[in-house]
């Protein structure tokens, strides 16, 4: 199991000389960014609040973030071949005080970021029971950096304006069926993903995968008329070495409740597109190694697939 340090790249022997401390400064901007593309991505640790142990190097960052992501189907529900376009926008934030890389406390350090993504695929539903998708998306993330200390290192990396992007390629697997009147599925979906950072670092590129169970109930109520149902569900997600190096956690669990509102009825002009529309309202506790904890609160905006 990998204990979770943001600047354990880093060999103890060169903290102490200029350029060991310059390239301790670069990894610990690498962790906090790819922390936080990740929160933002709304995949992965999704939106909320969330804790890190940052062993050693200060105070625990914190992460927190919003977004609305969207997607949308083409074609009607148990058609074969269904392409779809997803996309999004959000605002994150991670904070860090007191930081310490191994030669004295070396400031405070925050990082405000807004960010869009964009993205689609096919979605190819060979029966009734099985759906398979595979899609590519891209996050672009622009940071505005506050560094209070005097570390000239450090200044360098989170002083300043920066950018960083996730590229994912993916492709999963969903089951699902029906018992009176409850809709119970399974999936899985494996992610290629490559982080592309600022200040010319090198790129991060690994493997992740999703796994999930869940079920929808029928319909419990209705709000103004319209359908509301609720969906119940655990999910894990797993990150390869290379990915965890940079993220600080190789694994995190996943617990959530969410009530899915009908609201494809409110939009006549466009009722024939977007009759199965539905706005997803969502709570989730995370867990994982390295003391990685939280929760989100996130709105969703979906054609629902069944």
């Amino acid at each position: 199991m990998k204990k979770f340090s943001l600047s354990s790249l880093v060999a103890a022997s060169v903290l102490f000389s200029s350029s060991g401390i310059a390239e301790t400064a670069a990894q610990h901007y690498r962790h906090l960014t790819a922390a936080q593309i990740f929160s933002a991505d709304n995949t992965y640790l999704e939106t909320g609040w969330y804790s890190l142990d940052s062993d050693g190097s200060g105070d625990d960052p914190d992460l927190s973030n919003a977004n609305f992501v969207g997607s949308y189907y083409f074609g009607e529900i148990g058609d074969t071949w269904r392409p779809f376009v997803l996309g999004g926008f959000g605002f994150s934030k991670i904070t860090q005080d007191h930081v310490d890389l191994g030669s004295g406390e070396l400031g405070d350090v925050k990082l405000d970021a807004t960010y869009a993504k964009l993205g689609g695929g096919i979605n190819v539903n060979p029966s009734p029971e099985i759906s398979l998708i595979l899609g590519a998306s891209g996050l672009w993330m622009r940071n505005d950096g506050d560094y209070s200390g005097t570390d000239a290192a450090m200044e360098h990396y989170f002083g300043h304006d920066s950018d960083t992007a996730l590229y994912d390629l993916f492709a999963g697997a969903l089951y699902h069926t029906q018992i009176n009147g409850y809709k119970p599925y399974a999936k899985a979906t494996l992610h290629y993903l490559s982080i592309d950072y600022d200040f010319d670092l090198a790129d991060n590129e690994g493997w992740s995968t999703d796994l999930g169970a869940g079920v929808y109930t029928p319909t419990l109520t209705s709000w103004m008329d319209l359908p509301v149902r609720a969906k119940f569900y655990l999910a894990a997600t797993f990150l390869d070495d290379e990915l965890s190096d940079v993220t600080g956690f190789d694994h995190a669990y996943h617990a959530g409740a969410s009530l899915l509102w009908k609201v494809g009825p409110l939009i006549p002009i466009f009722d024939n597109a977007f009759k199965d529309t539905e706005l997803t309202f969502n709570l989730q506790g995370t867990t994982g190694d390295n003391d990685l904890k939280g929760w989100k609160a996130s709105v969703s905006f979906s054609i629902a697939k069944f």
